[in-house]
């Protein structure tokens, strides 16, 4: 009995070394480069290339809206923007298409109230017109009457061509609305209705 009882001891170590073996072989057997999602040489990037940035080619007027990922968020630009030159505060392409009083005849978004409204906290000033202070939780809104904010005249800061690149992991990110407001406007901008909402919450408000 009690030899039996050994070799069932030696035959039960026996088989987890040889298990501990297999294993250690096995892993020994794995490439480094197969352990990432990058599938190239960890210790050099002499060989690493990554995909090549593939915005959207589609002609101006010719392109289908983005959905925003979220709401008043920036629309992305649909379009291919190559051909346009540098965006400055006196050279902006955008402006042609996007000025609202041209926009529905070249059917393209116009620029929101928000861009042709000047945003700023209220200022108190001294007799002589020197800064004191400014608010945290009040806004003013100066009307431009048409005359683009300079604060926002970089469209390209905000919105951006979408790139149609090959992704290593795929995004399943779905935009999710508060209200039906929210989902009615996936593709407008309501933002001048609710420009103030952050520094209300921000101040408990």
């Amino acid at each position: 009995m009690k030899a039996t009882r050994i070799i069932s001891s030696l035959v039960a170590a026996c088989i987890l070394i040889s298990g501990v073996y297999a294993a250690s072989n096995s892993s020994a057997g794995i490439d480094e480069k197969d352990l990432g999602i990058r599938k190239t040489e960890v210790y050099s990037e002499d060989n690493t290339v990554p995909d090549g940035t593939n915005y959207h080619s589609e002609a101006r007027g010719t392109s289908k809206k983005i959905q925003r990922a979220y709401v008043n968020a920036p629309p992305m630009i649909p379009h291919d923007i190559s051909d346009l030159d540098e965006i400055d505060k006196n050279n902006n392409a955008c402006l042609g298409c996007h000025m609202p009083d041209v926009a529905i005849t070249m059917g393209a978004t116009p620029i929101p109230k928000t861009h042709f409204t000047n945003f700023r906290p209220a200022v108190e000033t001294d007799v002589e017109d020197n800064f004191k202070s400014e608010s945290n939780d009040k806004i003013i809104k100066k009307d431009l009457h048409g005359v683009l904010w300079q604060a926002l005249y970089n469209c390209t800061q905000c919105h951006a061509p979408q790139t149609q690149g090959k992704l290593q992991v795929e995004s399943n990110f779905k935009p999710d609305y508060a209200n039906n407001k929210g989902q009615k406007h996936q593709n407008r901008s309501y933002l001048m209705d609710e420009i103030g909402i952050g520094v209300k919450v921000g101040n408990g408000l």
